[in-house]
Formats: structure tokens, sequence, C-alpha cells
């Protein structure tokens, strides 16, 4: 009864040790079987001898059943069909016990007979053996049956020591209480001693929980340490920890969250709860994480903006991991949180300082181009000139030749929209602008760059190839941020070829379709290559193969390709010259139609 209170208690603390109270009830039927069996061996007669047995026949069932089960979660082995067996026969067994008298044991008991035992003065029992007595054997035998398989599978698992107390206990005990109940009956023992064939399970089944609580204080003990570990490392990491009970819907949030979040109580509280911190253009965003955690088990990570009742908003980063294998009744979602306001803040500005670096890098590229641009703008400008000195030759005449005049307006106008033109795109190139991702016309991308340069290219008598496919799909990105990564490349291509004969004054632009939805455009030349050794470096800033360059074109074409999600390479062709070659997201067909 002491084990009985003792660990009553600790299974009223943890509900779910199904083995704890399953041996608290098995010791609290040998408590009242022990009692009985004193009082049976001492009837004055035998209906009082047939009347006590009735009620030990109930206290083993309990006895018996209650081991089954210890076993089943104690040891997580043995059939459960079996258990389920010896269950069912046990609890049928004390139909008749109750229905017929005087118990399941004896049909009749015709007297009692006194003998010396151990020296006392106890009754023995003389009667009928019962019919109904075969479903108690038979239950035992099925019980014999499941200790031995479950021992058998512990032992396979490698947990020996348990397999060898609690096997080698209840099958003593199974052995001895068949034995002595046998010797009853026979009349040669004045009970059953079932209290003294179940000492030694109740003993191992106490040894074995007993173990468990040292371990279980051990741990303990070595989990507040972990703890206090743990929080140190959290706060000098400047962490804040929180954990969310699914089934309960609890959060629970470290002291460090609390005071960030102006949380006055340390109580857990609903998820809706503390949703309401984040600010409202990423709350479906947190939502739609969690709920992919939680169906597919993946790892929980979300960056968002958290307010404070101050109205203040912080950048959050929160990473977690769901537990217990996603068992719907026992989902527990554990992470951490960290401030990233300032790294936030960092990328703003580090961002911000990429644009002005590429918007300078176009400006000086632009000025390297001055003088070709000024070409492509005097060249128009002179034609204009020309055709309106020769329009007023045709006024003068005696009528006006309308139709020359006619012909005259057209090569003006043209002149004047080519001039246009290419001042726009020179303004576009020349503003300062944020990133404006929208849906990018390959042919259209490459047209409007190759224009450009065509002054550049003549001057520098160097032919482009353009092979474009008709099908190829557009591209997410932004186009003047495109062109200047063309425009770069080309401009490279065009100085590798400087020392070069005329036969491989010549470059290709390329674009092609790649299996993973991606579109990747190619710049070939046929010029001197480059030197292995550089080929590594060839996109780190301030690093430049060129005498007067400053190392800044390639690496800003590499930051603007990778914020479009692409990726950069150079490599040198077998033939001689490079190829660098970068790819962009390219439109799917359903989104292109939508």
């Amino acid at each position: 009864l002491t084990l009985a209170v003792l660990y009553a208690t600790v299974w009223f603390r943890q509900r779910n040790d199904w083995d704890t109270l399953f041996f608290t009830v098995a010791v609290v039927a040998a408590a009242v079987l022990a009692m009985l069996e004193v009082n049976l061996m001492r009837s004055p007669t035998p209906i009082a001898y047939g009347e006590i047995l009735r009620w030990m026949h109930a206290s083993v069932a309990v006895l018996v059943v209650a081991v089954v089960w210890f076993i089943r979660f104690y040891l997580q082995a043995g059939h459960l069909w079996l258990a389920w067996t010896i269950t069912g026969l046990r609890t049928l067994a004390l139909v008749p016990n109750f229905l017929f008298y005087p118990n399941a044991t004896f049909a009749e008991i015709s007297g009692l007979r006194s003998v010396v035992f151990m020296g006392e003065t106890l009754s023995v029992p003389v009667g009928e053996m019962n019919t109904w007595r075969i479903l108690v054997l038979l239950s035992v035998l099925l019980l014999l049956l499941y200790v031995l398989d479950a021992v058998t599978t512990t032992w396979k698992l490698g947990d020996r020591r348990r397999a060898m107390v609690l096997g080698g206990a209840t099958l003593l005990a199974i052995v001895l209480g068949a034995t002595f109940s046998e010797l009853m009956t026979m009349g040669i023992l004045p009970g059953p001693f079932v209290t003294l064939a179940f000492l030694p399970i109740v003993l191992a089944m106490s040894f074995e929980l007993g173990l468990d609580l040292m371990r279980a204080r051990e741990l303990a003990r070595a989990l507040q340490e972990t703890q206090q570990r743990m929080s140190l490392a959290a706060k000098a990491a400047d962490l804040e920890m929180w954990e969310w009970d699914v089934s309960r819907d609890e959060v629970w949030i470290s002291e460090t969250s609390r005071r960030r979040t102006d949380l006055s109580t340390s109580e857990p509280s609903k998820m809706d709860f503390y949703l309401q911190y984040v600010h409202p253009d990423d709350r479906e965003h947190v939502e739609q994480a969690v709920v992919r955690t939680l169906e597919r088990g993946e790892e929980f990570r979300v960056e968002f903006r958290a307010l404070s009742d101050g109205g203040s908003t912080r950048w959050i980063s929160a990473q977690g991991q769901l537990e217990n294998g996603g068992q719907a009744e026992k989902q527990r979602l554990r992470g951490v949180s960290m401030d990233i306001t300032s790294r936030k803040q960092a990328e703003v500005q580090l961002q911000a300082h990429r644009r002005d670096m590429a918007h300078m890098a176009r400006v000086t590229t632009l000025g390297q181009l001055s003088s070709a641009l000024a070409h492509e703008i005097t060249q128009p400008l002179g034609a204009i000139l020309r055709n309106t000195e020769a329009a007023e030759l045709f006024l003068k005449r005696t009528p006006p030749d309308l139709d020359e005049l006619s012909d005259i307006i057209m090569d003006i106008r043209s002149d004047e929209q080519r001039v246009a033109s290419v001042i726009e795109h020179m303004r576009s190139l020349f503003k300062r602008r944020e990133l404006q991702i929208e849906t990018v016309e390959v042919h259209e991308l490459i047209s409007q760059v190759s224009q450009l340069l065509t002054s550049e290219f003549q001057a520098r008598d160097i032919i482009l190839h353009v092979d474009v496919p008709s099908v190829i799909p557009p591209v997410y990105g932004d186009s003047i941020h495109l062109q200047q990564v063309i425009m770069n490349l080309l401009i490279n291509s065009m100085d590798a070829l400087n020392e070069m004969p005329d036969e491989k004054r010549n470059i290709v632009i390329r674009a092609s379709q790649t299996v993973d939805g991606m579109v990747e455009l190619a710049v070939i030349d046929r010029g001197t290559g480059i030197p292995p050794e550089q080929l590594p470096h060839l996109f780190e800033p301030f690093f430049t193969t060129k005498t007067a360059g400053i190392g800044m074109g390639l690496a800003i074409a590499k930051t603007i390709v990778e914020t479009h999600g692409g990726n950069i390479t150079a490599e040198n062709n077998p033939q001689g010259g490079a190829t660098v070659r970068f790819t962009i997201m390219a439109v799917q067909p359903e989104e292109a139609k939508a």
C-alpha cells in the first residue's frame, strides 16, 4: 500500500505514464489479496472459506490484468491480441465465480480439516473441483505465452536487463501460482499462496520503476543544467525561445520575448494572441509557413515584421521544428527567434549602395562610348540638315515638286525618331532607379543594346552575330539592369579583340532555354581569353584584367544577375577566346497567358 501511494502520486503528476498506473493497481490488488488470504486460511467454516476464495478470484483477476498491461506499456512489447484475450478470459471467469456457489475453483466444499503449518493451526479445504476452472487455467497458459513473447522481443531489442528481471520474476510467479493452487485443491496446502507467488512480480516491477525514478531524477538534474546553459547561450546570442503545444493551442515564450512584446503575463496564450503582434502585411506569410510545417513536417523558417505595444516595428527571424513525429495529439513546435532589424537595415543600405554603384557603372560605360554615341546622334542630325537644304531647293521651283518634298519629310521624320530613340535610351540608362521586375522580351532586350553599340562595333571593325530563337520565352527582370549586364559583357569582348586579326573580330550573343525553367544568354568572342589562374577571381570586386580597368563591371554584373535569381559564369573556349554566360528566370507559358 505504501508503494501504491508513492506511485499513484507519480502517476497523478505524469498522466501519460500508464505503466505506473497499472503498477499501482497491481500492488493494491496484491495488498487486498494478502489480507483475504490470511483470513482464508483461518476460515472457521466451509461457507466462509468459499466466500473469501470467491473474492480472492476477483483480486487475482485484477492483479493478472494489471501485470499484463504493465508489461505491455513498460516493455512496449507483447502481442496486443494476447493481452486482450487474457483480459477477456479473466473477466469471463468472474461470471461463474459469482453465479455458482461457492466459487470458480470448487463446485462444492464439503468440509475443512485443520493442519499445523509453520506453527499455526490453519484450515485446509476438502471438496469437488468446478469445471469452470478451465477458464482460469487457460488464462494462465496464455499469460505464460504472452510473457515469453514480450521478454523475447525485449531481449532482441537489446534491453536484456529488463527482459531478465521482469521476465524471470513473472515466469517464476506463474509457475509458483499454478503449483500452489493445485496443492490447495488437493488438500495439501491451506491456501493458494497467491500473494507469495506474485511477490517476485511486485518486487521486480517496483525495482524497475525505482530505477526509472532514479534515472528521471538524474535526467532532471542534467536537464536543469542544460536549460541553464541554453538560457545563458540564448541570452548571449540575443535569442528568443518559444514553444507551441498544437493540440492545446498554448504558446510559451521566454522572458526575453515577453519583454520585447511588452507582455506582462508569463502564462501560455493562444496562437492567435501572438499573431496579432505580426505586421498585417506579413501575417498570411507566417500562417502559411505554420501550415506547411504542420501538414508536411517541413522545418519552420520565416522572417516577418513584429509590432510592439508602443507602435514600433522590428524584423524577426523565426526557426523551429515539429516534434513527436507529426502525431496530431502530441504535436509540439519548438524554436527560437532573433531580432534581425539591424541586419535588415544594413541590407537596405547595401541595396542602395549597389544601385548607386550600378548607376555609376552605367554612366562610366556611356562615357567610354561617348564618341560612338555622338556619331550615332550626329549622323541622323546631319541627314536632317541635308534633307532640309534639299527641301528648300525644291520649294523654290515653280511649281514645287510635292512628291519629292513628301519623301524628304518622311526621311526627316525617320531620322528624328532615330535621334529621339537614342537619346531616350541614354536618358533611361543615366537615371538612378529602383529595381523594377517585369516581363522582358529577350529579342527586344538584345536589340536595344546592339543598336546602342552599333557605332562602336563599326568604329572597331567588329561584327556582331545575334543568335536568338524565335520561340524564346520572355524573362522576369529589370530591362535597364539587364541591358547594363549585356552591354558590359559586349564591351569586354570588344576590348579582348583589339589586337586580333580581322577573321577573328566577331562576337556572338546567343540565347537559349534551359531545362530548369531559365533563359541563358551567352556572349562569345575569339579574343585573347582569360588566364586560367584568374578565372576564379573574375567576378570579385576590384579585380580586373585590363590595364585601365577598375574591376567593378563584372562584379556589378554578378550582383545584378544574382538579384534576378540567376547565375553568371565564365570559361575559355577550346578554339580561343572566352564565353561569359548568365541565366534569368523565364516566364512560364501559363503565366504568360495569364
